[in-house]
C-alpha cells in the first residue's frame, strides 16, 4: 500500500514539474540608433559626370565569428571567457540582423542615387561590392560595446580596404542597453561605409556609358 502511494506521489510530482510554465525569452533586434540623414552628394556628382542612373551596391557577404552567429546574446566576461544570456536572445541570427541594419542605413544615407541590396556574386548587375568581415561585436569585460570589422569597397577596378573599430559604454547591465549600444556602433559603421561608397562612386560614374 505504501509503495503504491509513493509511486502515485512521485508521478504527481513529475507531472507537476513537467507542466510548470517556463517564461519565453525576451527577444531583441538591432535597429539604427538615430534617423540617418540622406546624402546629397550623389545627385550633384551624377549631374557633374553626366551619369544619372542609380548605382547598384551589394553589401556582402557579411561574415561574423561562429561564436557570435547565433540567437544567444554574447558578453565577453574575460579575454577568454564568454557569457550567454539564458532568457534574452536575438530575434534573428546576428549576421542577418547586422546585414539588415547596414543595408537599411546605407540606403538612407546614400539617397536616391543608389540601390542597396544584400549578397554578392552578381558582378554583371552590381556597380559596387562591399564585403564585410566582422571580427568583434559584443560587450567586452570593461562594459564597452565593441564592433571591429575589416571591409572593402570594390568598384571600377579599384578597391578601398580598411579595418575600423567602434566602442561606446553600455549604460547598464541590462540586455536592452547592451543592444542599444551595439546598434549605435553598427550605425556609426554604416555611416563610414556610406562615405567610402560615395567616394568610390566617382570612379564608377566616370566609367558609365
Amino acid at each position: 500500500m505504501k509503495s503504491s502511494r509513493a509511486v502515485a506521489l512521485l508521478s504527481g510530482l513529475l507531472w507537476a514539474s513537467g507542466c510548470t510554465a517556463v517564461p519565453p525569452p525576451t527577444l531583441y533586434v538591432l535597429e539604427a540608433s538615430v534617423p540617418a540623414p540622406v546624402a546629397k552628394l550623389d545627385v550633384a556628382r551624377a549631374g557633374a559626370t553626366g551619369a544619372s542612373r542609380r548605382l547598384a551596391v551589394a553589401l556582402g557577404p557579411v561574415t561574423v565569428p561562429e561564436y557570435l552567429d547565433r540567437t544567444d546574446i554574447v558578453r565577453r566576461a574575460t579575454d577568454n571567457r564568454l557569457e550567454f544570456s539564458a532568457d534574452e536572445r536575438w530575434a534573428e541570427p546576428l549576421r542577418a540582423g547586422l546585414q539588415r541594419l547596414l543595408i537599411a542605413t546605407l540606403a538612407s544615407r546614400l539617397g536616391p542615387g543608389y540601390w542597396v541590396t544584400g549578397g554578392s556574386g552578381r558582378a554583371g548587375a552590381v556597380d559596387i561590392e562591399v564585403p564585410v568581415d566582422i571580427e568583434a561585436f559584443e560587450e567586452d569585460a570593461s562594459g564597452q560595446a565593441v564592433l571591429t570589422a575589416t571591409w572593402e569597397v570594390r568598384g571600377a577596378g579599384k578597391v578601398a580596404r580598411e579595418r575600423t573599430s567602434y566602442r561606446r559604454a553600455v549604460a547598464s547591465s541590462r540586455a536592452e542597453d547592451r543592444v542599444r549600444a551595439l546598434s549605435a556602433d553598427a550605425t556609426d559603421f554604416a555611416a563610414d561605409l556610406a562615405v567610402a561608397i560615395d567616394t568610390q562612386s566617382l570612379s564608377v560614374r566616370r566609367g558609365s556609358p
